[in-house]
């Protein structure tokens, strides 16, 4: 637990202890002074740092939770995971390094992720619209490959060179994550899992992830293939066929 999280429960707990007091204190034949002696003993207690660790594990499972789930439901998250779909369900890429994964494309975006998402959101809305939305149709969608092909082509341009590039990238996918940012100067530590301690990621795994987004580029049917000419003034053999060409 960090400092600054056991500061803010114990607060918690203060307060808390303070309104219990000023809601019996009418109610109850002690005395205020006792009350108070046993409330500062309580906070000084071992049961109460107990439950202020309980607490806070619970509390920062639950927002881990509801990051995974936000990540599900956003659509940009979800397109930009289908390719490695079968990765994921076979056990080669753990899911835990998702998380990396998801930072690094906005290390790579910025701003434009952003724009990424209401672009995939407004592909959902017109589907939805017709009553033909399925995940599946939301990634055959034209629409939505050419959100994708874009993406993975900024990705490839900054693969220019290749090999000091892929060795930052496994070690940002190695990295993980302690703590959770809930505002400007505020965080919340993160429990470590077994899965995740024993999650690889090395030049093997690269090798699936990258081949996973990229070498479909190569076979695409003849009709997305002028789509991406057409999108990006070239074919993704030409633009994208070097870097496949590396992932050996």
């Amino acid at each position: 637990m960090s400092i600054d999280g056991r500061h803010e429960l114990d607060k918690f707990a203060q307060t808390l202890l303070g309104a219990y007091l000023i809601a019996v204190a009418g109610k109850t034949t002690a005395d205020s002074e006792s009350l108070a002696r046993a409330a500062a003993d309580f906070l000084d207690s071992p049961r109460c740092a107990e439950l202020i660790d309980q607490f806070l594990k619970t509390l920062v499972r639950a927002t881990a939770r509801q990051l995974e789930q936000e990540h599900r439901t956003d659509p940009f998250c979800r397109l930009l995971c289908h390719p490695l779909t079968e990765l994921l369900e076979k056990g080669a890429l753990s899911r835990t390094l998702l998380g990396n994964y998801f930072s690094f494309l906005h290390l790579v975006l910025g701003d434009a992720q952003g724009e990424a998402t209401e672009q995939c959101q407004a592909v959902i809305d017109d589907l939805a619209a017709a009553q033909k939305f399925t995940w599946d149709a939301f990634y055959e969608d034209a629409r939505a490959k050419q959100i994708l092909w874009d993406v993975l082509l900024r990705v490839a341009q900054t693969f220019k060179r290749f090999e000091p590039r892929r060795d930052w990238f496994i070690a940002l996918m190695q990295n993980r994550t302690h703590a959770i940012s809930l505002g400007a100067h505020s965080f919340m530590p993160l429990p470590r899992s077994e899965e995740e301690d024993m999650a690889p990621f090395g030049i093997t795994e690269f090798t699936l992830l990258f081949g996973a987004l990229f070498r479909p580029l190569m076979e695409l049917s003849p009709s997305d293939q002028a789509a991406f000419t057409g999108q990006f003034g070239a074919s993704s053999l030409v633009l994208i066929g070097p870097l496949v060409e590396k992932l050996v």
